[in-house]
């Protein structure tokens, strides 16, 4: 009698044979400790449209709303009613397919491991009922957004897919991904897509749903909405203002450390369910959600969490400037002394006190009035920054950096110049960002950073004169990051060059060093 073995016998050598995927037929068999939805995934109704299926959406918004959706059905329980939850997400991606083919192979399904000190918690999320690439299925997002069961759009799309001037917070019309739009039969960019979905919805007489913009963006959803009302009225005056009276774009803070996913993140996610997950993610245990109060369902987020506010402005600025602005300082830093993630920076002596007088004495006094303790939350950063389990590399925190160093650093750095007060710290991570862009580590290793303004800057360093100055006059040029009243201050100037030269003599190590001890400029900051 022929014994099966669990395994396969190639070239003399046993051989397990590959994993099953990940599916909702598989759910059940999951091992005992991996969290699961309590709910079937594949009852839920569509309620929600999400552009920019990345890692982060499945780590905070998606992952919060099966949490919330737990929630109200434990609360519909105890009063005796069932119903299926009208919160199933349709994630669509703009850009590229990877995501959304992977996920669609495992019925929607993924894992998040939430790494904390000494242990990795796994949970399976099964809040997307849909997934699309929206290139290959223009037609199938316009349904999805143009369906009346659809009562709240979100988007995750990165600062450079809002395609908005940085001087006016107006839609750039000159912009490419616009320009190309307005050719089209259905758009391509974010806030194309967006509109055309509006659109739908007012030839309709259905009501609009509420969008929610949940990128690191000043007053996120006030931008949000005067760019859809200036790509509408491209097309359409009477449009653009429909949209003006008619929907509600309520601001958000979101806040969760989401490392890009990793070959170890794959491997462990595959020991932990005995399953192939191809789309796991892993984030840190903290999450924070801070949202705008707006009319119309919703799921019951704030059962989990989240917070509802009449103006998220204190709580964005403390997140935009404290955490943002921190995480872009050190990483521009790490890059040049040869640190690989944000954990290994902070390890690097004296980059800890570097970041909290940052953050304590130059980014706190430009923040509005409010009652958050800013010295605990600045504690509590540090204290996330250092966790060893979220490997957060500084090369993805420096993308797009162009597009972040007007809000994260050089806002605060305008406000502190106004105000004589000293900025040392500000105005080493630009340095930093200048010797980044410039291409090289200090250990003679290349740098290359991801920027939309690539060319730009990188035309501008050819350019350049020798020398600290030269690098400094050149980069301060590019007004689409500085403006033109930074590209025209002498004082700044002269301070960048300062900063740009040390950092050239002593390495970042040293230079962080000397603007702890105050030295960095010798008092001329």
């Amino acid at each position: 009698m022929k014994t099966s073995l669990p395994f396969e016998i190639s070239g003399g050598h046993a051989v397990s044979p590959p994993l099953p995927r990940l599916s909702r037929s598989r759910l059940n068999a999951l091992p005992q400790d991996v969290q699961r939805p309590s709910f079937d995934p594949a009852a839920l109704r569509t309620g929600i449209v999400h552009l920019g299926c990345g890692s982060f959406h499945r780590a905070h918004q998606a992952f919060l709303t099966q949490q919330a959706i737990e929630a109200e059905q434990g609360l519909s329980a105890l009063q005796g009613k069932s119903r299926p939850a009208p919160w199933g997400i349709v994630g669509a991606s703009l850009q590229t397919p990877g995501t959304t083919q992977a996920l669609a192979a495992q019925d929607g399904l993924y894992s998040v491991l939430e790494r904390g000190p000494g242990q990795t918690r796994v949970s399976i999320v099964g809040t997307l009922c849909d997934l699309v690439f929206a290139p290959a299925r223009p037609l199938a997002l316009r349904r999805a957004l143009a369906d009346p069961a659809v009562r709240i759009v979100t988007l995750t799309i990165t600062t450079a897919g809002y395609v908005a001037d940085p001087a006016t917070g107006r839609l750039d019309a000159s912009h490419p991904a616009v320009l190309q739009d307005l050719q089209l039969v259905h758009p391509k960019s974010a806030i194309g897509v967006l509109v055309d979905g509006l659109a739908q919805r007012r030839a309709s007489g259905v009501l609009p749903p509420v969008v929610l913009c949940c990128d690191n963006l000043p007053s996120n959803g006030r931008l949000l909405r005067q760019l859809c009302i200036d790509y509408a009225a491209l097309h359409d005056d009477a449009l653009a203002g429909w949209i003006a009276g008619q929907v509600q774009f309520p601001s958000t803070m979101v806040d969760r450390i989401v490392p890009a996913t990793t070959d170890e993140d794959r491997a462990q996610a595959r020991r932990a369910l005995g399953l192939v997950d191809a789309a796991p993610v892993s984030a840190e245990p903290f999450s924070q959600w801070v949202i705008e109060q707006f009319d119309g369902d919703r799921p019951r987020w704030d059962l989990v969490g989240a917070q509802y506010v009449a103006d998220v402005g204190p709580w964005e600025a403390s997140k935009l400037r404290l955490l943002n602005g921190g995480h872009l300082a050190i990483a521009c830093l790490g890059l040049l002394a040869g640190c690989e993630t944000v954990a290994d920076a902070m390890a690097v002596p004296g980059f800890a006190a570097y970041a909290l007088r940052f953050m304590l004495d130059e980014q706190k006094p430009t923040l509005p009035p409010s009652d958050h303790d800013i010295n605990a939350y600045a504690r509590q950063l540090l204290a996330r920054w250092r966790s060893r389990g979220i490997a957060h590399r500084l090369e993805r925190v420096a993308r797009d950096a162009s597009t972040k160093l007007p809000t994260r650093l050089l806002a605060s750095l305008r406000e502190n110049r106004q105000a004589a007060r000293p900025a040392p710290c500000t105005l080493l991570a630009v340095a930093a960002w200048m010797r980044c862009v410039a291409g090289m580590n200090e250990a003679g290793r290349p740098i290359a950073l991801s920027d939309p303004l690539h060319g730009q800057l990188q035309a501008a360093v050819s350019a350049a004169a020798p020398g600290p100055a030269g690098l400094v006059d050149a980069l301060l040029g590019v007004t689409d990051v500085f403006g033109q009243d930074l590209a025209g201050d002498i004082r700044l100037r002269l301070s960048l060059a300062k900063a740009v030269g040390v950092l050239q003599q002593r390495g970042a190590r040293g230079a962080v060093m000397a603007c702890v001890a105050g030295t960095l400029l010798d008092g001329d900051a």
